[in-house]
Formats: structure tokens, C-alpha cells, sequence
């Protein structure tokens, strides 16, 4: 299958932000990286959202960003992982506005999106501490912010959809909060690259194996830690009692693999999961802005998130949509 034109381009961005050469551990490096990919961030903006309120809070010692839509009364919650590799993006710097302002409207919830500390300065457990400190500290704070605690859902895309699905293992492992569903997209979840895909490099990889395994290291202090749950939560040895959960991989990234096997694992534990495989996409191209698959992408994520929601604010188990 040929990849579609704006897919092609958004291959030729990452050929773009390459690091070849470049020593990440490396303050004046990493910068350069950093300073590239703000270059070449997409505007995710769909249209203008005017309705939804837009503030910025400190939770637990850690920076939020919420989008309130309009409504009387609490609201479901919606915590939120940026991508980014664990090493760029944040919460605050406004490229994330649109979709988000977007996600809080059309999935009637509070959104929270989490400005997680970043590695290589700050390396497992630092990042994953923040997501659940944030998401914790949201809950135990629910009056305040206007939450319907019996409602939240957990999500991200990229490192962030790793983020969300360690998240909702914690939940399990530490607090037994109860989440309505994760939203996993395009989440890297064994990061040890395992699978066949990453092995046999193919159509619309965004990278190979090794440069992804150096990039995921960066996240760790030790590659013993790849396989600890809390950085590859395919490793869990159970995942019973974890939430449901809906995963969108692309047909074209090599993580689509660990993604469907993740959904296997979790309904071998009796957990309710689906895995969706999107046509004509690769690692990333659900954010690109104009075009009508990536429009599509949004739209379902947003639209099982308020069925989710409304679910779970009637007091009924969440219903899952088919594959």
C-alpha cells in the first residue's frame, strides 16, 4: 500500500528531526533536538474552541493544564499524557490546546493534561511519579475541581499512552482507584522492541529498532528496567483488575504489535479490551491536522471516551465498541 501524501511528509519531518550524530546526554545536543521538534510541531488546532476554558494549576507539586467545557455541575475526568519520546513535549506550551479544548467538548469531561518531568535530567521513576501524583492529588482534590470522582478516564498518545497505561496499573497496584477506561494511542508499551515488526523494518516505520531502544533508554537509569512494569507494562506479570481499555495503534508502526499482544494480555486477565488498527497511518499521523483519516482518528477516540463517560456517570459497566 502507498502512503498517502501527507503521511510521506510527515515521514520526510522525522527523517528531519534525525539525531545522527548528536549525543542526547548532551545538554547543548539535547537542545537542539528539543528546539527542532518545536520547529516542526503540527497545529491540532480542528477549528476554533472558544467554549472551553483554559487554566493552569499546580497539583502534588506538579503542573497542570485543565480544559473545562461548559456544564452545570461536576464533571467526568479526563487525565491526560502527552507523547513526545519521555524526553520533548509539554503540557503548557499551548500545541496541545486545540485537540485537547476539543476533547473536553465533544467528550463532555475535565481534561487535565500532566507536564511530567522529562528525562535524560530527570530518569525513571521521576516522569511516572508526576502522571500519578497528578492524577492522585486530581481526585483527592475532586470538590475543588469540580470532578465527578466516580468518573475518570485515563489517556496518551506515544510515551504519553505508556504513561496512561502504567498509570492505570498503579491505580490497581497502589490506591485500587477505580478508572472507567484507558485510551491507549499509538502507546509504546514494551520497550524493549521485541516484536517481530521492529525486527523486520517495513512500510512508514518512523524510525529503527536501535535508534527507538537508545531513545527509550533515556527514560531508564538501567536496560534491567526495560522490562519493569512501570516502564513496559506488557511485562506485568498480572494484569487482572486493571481498567478497560481501548488501544489505537496504525497500520504502519512497528508498535502495533505489542499493542494488539497488550490487548490480548489484558483480556487473558478478564479484562475487557479492544485493539484498532487504523488503515494508511504511522506513529503520529492521527495528529496531522487536515487530513480527512487523521480527522476520523480523533473523532472515534473522542467519541469512545464520551460513551465511556456516560457509562460510567449512569453507574453501568463501559460497553467497548468492536474492532
Amino acid at each position: 500500500m502507498k502512503l498517502e501524501a501527507p503521511v510521506r511528509e510527515l515521514l520526510e519531518r522525522y527523517t528531519s528531526m534525525g539525531t545522527g550524530g548528536l549525543n542526547l546526554l548532551n545538554p547543548d545536543d539535547l537542545s537542539k533536538v528539543r528546539a527542532v521538534a518545536i520547529q516542526t510541531d503540527l497545529d491540532l488546532s480542528d477549528g476554533p474552541v472558544d467554549a472551553v476554558e483554559i487554566s493552569d494549576v499546580v497539583v502534588d507539586e506538579v503542573p497542570v493544564r485543565l480544559y473545562r467545557p461548559p456544564a452545570d455541575g461536576d464533571l467526568p475526568l479526563h487525565v491526560y499524557y502527552h507523547g513526545g519520546g519521555f524526553v520533548l513535549g509539554s503540557a503548557l506550551s499551548g500545541e496541545m490546546d486545540g485537540l485537547l479544548a476539543r476533547r473536553a467538548l465533544n467528550a463532555k469531561c475535565l481534561v487535565a493534561s500532566v507536564e511530567y518531568r522529562l528525562a535524560p535530567e530527570h530518569r525513571f521513576p521521576a516522569g511516572v511519579n508526576d502522571c500519578y501524583a497528578a492524577f492522585s492529588g486530581l481526585l483527592t482534590d475532586a470538590e475543588r475541581y469540580g470532578i465527578a470522582r466516580e468518573v475518570v478516564t485515563v489517556g496518551g498518545a506515544s510515551a504519553g499512552g505508556n504513561l496512561a497505561a502504567v498509570v492505570a496499573l498503579m491505580a490497581r497496584d497502589v490506591s485500587g482507584s477505580r478508572i472507567a477506561l484507558q485510551l491507549l494511542e499509538i502507546p509504546g508499551l514494551d520497550l524493549t522492541d521485541s516484536s517481530r515488526a521492529w525486527r523486520n523494518p517495513g512500510l512508514g516505520h518512523d524510525t529503527t529498532r536501535e535508534a527507538d531502544v537508545a531513545w527509550n533508554d533515556l527514560h531508564i537509569s538501567s536496560p534491567v528496567e526495560r522490562v519493569h512494569p512501570y516502564v513496559s507494562p506488557f511485562f506485568a506479570p498480572n494484569l487482572e483488575g486493571v481498567a478497560p481499555a481501548y488501544i489505537m495503534s496504525a497500520e504502519f508502526d512497528p508498535r502495533r504489535d505489542e499493542c494488539e499482544a497488550y490487548v490480548t494480555r489484558l483480556r487473558d486477565g478478564g479484562v475487557q479490551a479492544v485493539s484498532r488498527s487504523m488503515k494508511g497511518h504511522i506513529h503520529g499521523s492521527s495528529m496531522l491536522p487536515d487530513w480527512q483519516p487523521a480527522r476520523d482518528w480523533r473523532a472515534e477516540a473522542n467519541a469512545v471516551l464520551a460513551s465511556a463517560h456516560k457509562a460510567a456517570l449512569a453507574g453501568c459497566p463501559v460497553e467497548l465498541p468492536a474492532a
